[in-house]
């Protein structure tokens, strides 16, 4: 997301949004051209075919077996579904990699929208998915739509942030979005840190020591030119990713931010549980990658 004028500003200017034409799929479309509308944005809408006899486990809203006219009308009537937004449909036909490699190489992208389906296929996938190659290869903020997030609205406007850390490694672009629009919309922004339950001599202390200070670590991922206030949110549990869902909809959360390692499979790192989050969240999560550091 680029970042415009004396005080920061979300700019979101190409949007790229893949469908399968599935139900899952029309809220994800109207969660993109909520945020096109916010942003005046332009949205490519893609649609991808797969190549015959190759079998994926289609865990994202994107591919298709139909014949390449058949998928470009069904292209055109659903971007008729986004009103005056400029929307332009496209077919590309390959395996999911391919068809992945091909969209995350469009110029000048601010935002990819996807959708996912059913939390059973998620717990099937492991690395080398083709949901977790979009995870992780994607460069701009990848804005995930999951099955348990019901209904949609015809505004962007989040007023409940949750930016969840796992404080093992420099999070300064993930933070960096969430504070922003935070402040363009006014929401409440908090901040949650997952860590270990104590276990030995004396566990009951740990919320007197640990919470503080964790709590401090938390307040420095705003103190670089990020005057933005917000909540410093320490829990403490065996399941960090139960405990995020919990937060999340006790809080009403309206969208959850979180970042993932491009070097590693995510199966190896807290938002190691990215892929799960997206399936069980209330709200749609939007993925950044993290910066070396």
């Amino acid at each position: 997301m680029a970042v415009l004028s004396a005080r920061p500003k979300v700019a979101v200017k190409n949007i790229v949004v893949a469908t399968d034409f599935s139900p899952a799929a029309e809220v994800t479309l109207q969660y993109a051209a909520a945020i096109a509308r916010h942003y005046d944005s332009k949205i490519y809408l893609v649609h991808g075919i797969e190549l015959p006899g190759h079998e994926t486990p289609h865990a994202t809203t994107l591919w298709g077996h139909e014949a390449e006219a058949e998928a470009e009308q069904k292209l055109q009537q659903e971007a008729a579904k986004c009103g005056g937004i400029e929307c332009l449909p496209r077919v590309l036909k390959g395996t999911p990699l391919e068809v992945v490699e091909r969209i995350l190489s469009l110029d000048d992208l601010d935002l990819v929208v996807i959708g996912f389906h059913g939390a059973k296929g998620f717990r099937k996938l492991g690395v080398g998915s083709a949901a977790e190659y979009f995870f992780r290869h994607v460069r701009c903020p990848l804005l995930a739509v999951g099955p348990s997030v019901k209904g949609w609205t015809p505004l962007w406007e989040p007023k409940q942030v949750l930016l969840t850390t796992d404080l093992q490694s420099n999070e300064a672009v993930a933070t960096r979005c969430a504070v922003l629009l935070a402040r363009e919309h006014n929401a409440h922004l908090a901040l949650l840190h997952v860590a270990p339950p104590s276990r030995a001599p004396y566990p009951e202390e740990q919320h007197l020591i640990d919470r503080p200070y964790f709590q401090s670590q938390l307040k420095e991922l705003l103190s670089y030119k990020l005057d933005y206030p917000a909540e410093f949110l320490v829990e403490f549990g065996d399941d960090a990713v139960a405990e995020i869902l919990r937060v999340a909809r006790e809080r009403a959360s309206d969208l959850i931010v979180l970042s993932v390692h491009r070097e590693e499979p995510w199966g190896l790192h807290l938002v190691h549980g990215a892929y799960r989050i997206v399936a069980e969240a209330p709200c749609p999560v939007l993925i950044t990658q993290r910066v070396r550091g």
